[in-house]
């Protein structure tokens, strides 16, 4: 049965507004295997969403049914040199080849977090959100290796680069090229 979502852009300030409803999504997918993130952390998002929507042009959509936020994706552009800010950034510099480094600054765009409630996996929301994230541009993105969303990014033309870890936990990362001009 083919579901249909009314889907909406939102700049880093609207989806910010969203955190009531985008936290419980985060909860489903996050807390779950493979994942298996602890309260702890689940109890971050409200403040990983408002530094991640602050990153300069962060922007993102939210697929909605019936009224209801089932999905959302968000990220921003990517920088012209990879940063050294954090844990995260400081793993992808020392594991990235430098051939795949240069796949992951301007012009290319970061996707922060593709996430979508449980009940709607498997209906085309997850595709349709990254889509219109990344829409003809070069993208990259990491999620654990043996993440549903994994095959997901196959299946849509993005490459396994490599594998590294963060915080003892292993992530792999992804990279889309950009469509062709005039395609």
């Amino acid at each position: 049965m083919v579901l249909s979502f009314v889907m909406t852009g939102l700049d880093g300030a609207g989806l910010r507004q969203l955190v009531a409803h985008l936290h419980p999504i985060y909860r489903d997918c996050f807390a779950a295997p493979p994942w298996n993130e602890p309260a702890e952390k689940i109890a971050e998002f409200p403040a990983r969403l408002a530094r991640h929507t602050s990153e300069p042009g962060a922007y993102g959509s939210v697929a909605e049914r019936d009224g209801e936020i089932v999905g959302a994706v968000y990220g921003w552009p990517a920088p012209a040199v990879l940063p050294a800010a954090n844990a995260f950034d400081i793993a992808v510099r020392e594991a990235a080849p430098p051939d795949v480094a240069a796949l992951l600054v301007a012009p290319a765009v970061v996707v922060a977090e593709l996430m979508v409630a449980p009940a709607y996996r498997g209906h085309g929301v997850g595709r349709e959100l990254l889509a219109r994230q990344v829409g003809d541009r070069a993208a990259w993105l990491a999620t654990h290796p043996d993440a549903a969303a994994a095959q997901l990014y196959e299946r849509t033309g993005w490459v396994r680069r490599f594998s590294y870890q963060v915080d003892s936990r292993p992530l792999t990362l992804f990279t889309r090229a950009a469509a062709p001009v005039g395609r």
